[in-house]
Formats: structure tokens, sequence, C-alpha cells
């Protein structure tokens, strides 16, 4: 392994699950975060619930579709709710760079209380910080949730056997696309529009075929090919993709 860290850790492929492996799991996987869920599952006082965390380095900060205000909130009500809950909370952490323009950090948080209100997930705590110019991208944000477990959906990388079938809920690929566009300054007429929303409504609604779902995904950093990758990972089988 190099004796630094290079962006490549961040990207969710090789370099990334061998920094987790050997720098993460070696000191942190005797417990919950074993089996790198989505979302740790925990029981308090016999109430089983779910707890998930993200950070947001997203360049740029808006997009088409949205921002990084509106991905945060999407990303961590979609962990909880991939992870077989319905997400209750969420905790709002903000670093901000010397700098910033104030118009800018108001949309975000607009986007974020929008977001938030329609997915019927309130904003319970929070922190705010403030680096030196030069020292953040503009804006990072990190976000937490608790969610209530969905009595009867049990999921898991190891419930996946042969013969299961993988289905996606959408087209793949917009929101990547979408901010590489403007991340390199294409234009593009009726381009890549960003696909983030909330899937947790979509969870709960196929709550009642419990039994025959196995393992969910929000297909986020590194996309769906990390996603994949993770499925079949020192598992016997593979997978076909039509």
């Amino acid at each position: 392994m190099n004796d630094r860290i290079l962006l490549g850790h961040g990207g969710g492929g090789r370099l990334t699950q061998q920094l987790i492996q050997e720098e993460i799991l070696t000191r942190f996987g005797a417990g919950p975060l074993r089996t790198l869920p989505d979302a740790a599952s925990l029981t308090l006082n016999e109430c089983r619930i779910r707890f998930s965390t993200d950070s947001f380095v997203v360049h740029p900060l808006e997009f088409p579709g949205g921002n990084i205000g509106d991905l945060a909130v999407h990303g961590t009500v979609n962990d909880l709710a991939v992870s077989g809950s319905h997400p209750r909370w969420l905790s709002l952490g903000l670093i901000l760079e010397e700098g910033l323009p104030l118009a800018t950090l108001r949309r975000v948080l607009d986007a974020i209380q929008r977001a938030a209100e329609v997915c019927g997930v309130p904003i319970a705590t929070g922190d705010t910080k403030v680096v030196r110019r030069g020292q953040c991208d503009g804006l990072y944000l990190n976000t937490a949730g608790i969610g209530e477990a969905i009595p009867g959906l049990s999921l898991g990388l190891d419930r996946i056997g042969v013969g299961d079938r993988i289905l996606v809920s959408g087209t793949l690929g917009d929101h990547g696309m979408a901010v590489l566009s403007v991340r390199e300054g294409l234009r593009i007429q009726n381009g890549p529009v960003s696909d983030t929303r909330p899937v947790h409504r979509l969870v709960a609604a196929i709550a009642p075929l419990a039994g025959a779902i196995r393992f969910m995904r929000d297909p986020t950093r590194g996309g769906l090919a990390t996603a994949l990758n993770d499925m079949v990972v020192g598992q016997p089988f593979g997978m076909f993709i039509l």
C-alpha cells in the first residue's frame, strides 16, 4: 500500500477497499462495522434502530438538478432506507471555507430545508465550523441519521444467493454525468440532470415483500460497479449483467 493517501483512496474502487480493509477494519471491525453496512443495525432497550453517517465533498457545489445540500439529505435518508428502516432524524455538520459567498450558503441551506421537509425527516442537531481560505473546497457537509427498523425486513450481503435477481429503480449515471458536465465545463444542450431523490417511500412500499428481498444499496460513490462488486467479493458465485 502507498505510504501517502491518494485521491483514488476516495473513489470507491480497489484503493478504497484496501484502505478500509487494512487501516479501518483492523481497528474498528470487531463490532457493527464488521460487515460495512450502509447503516449499522443496533438494538436499544428492544428498540431496533439503524444508524448511518456520510460526508459530502462534491465539486462543484451546484449542478443541474440539485446541489450538495439536497444530495446530503437524500444520501443519508437513502442509506437508512436501503438498510431496512424508516428514517426519523438527521444531523447536519457544516464545514465552511473563509470567502464562501453567503448567497451560495443560503442556496445550499434552502435545499437542505426543502429536502428534509419533503422527506419528512427533521434536522435534529448539528454543528458549524469555519476554516481558513484554501483549506476547504468552499463547503463540506456531514450528515448522520437514525432510522426505525421495518419489521420483517432483514437485509445483508450474506443473504444473497444463486438465482437472485438484481433490480434497479431508475436509469444509471444521471447524477455522475450531471456533476461531471459542470465540473469539466461541458456545454450540453438538454444535458444530463441529477436524479438525486429519496427512496425511503419506495422501500416502505415494498416492505410487504420483505421475505423475498435480500439486500439493497443506494449506489453513490463508485456507482453500480462498486455495488455489484461488493455483492460477489468473496462469494463462490458471480453474476450476469444483461
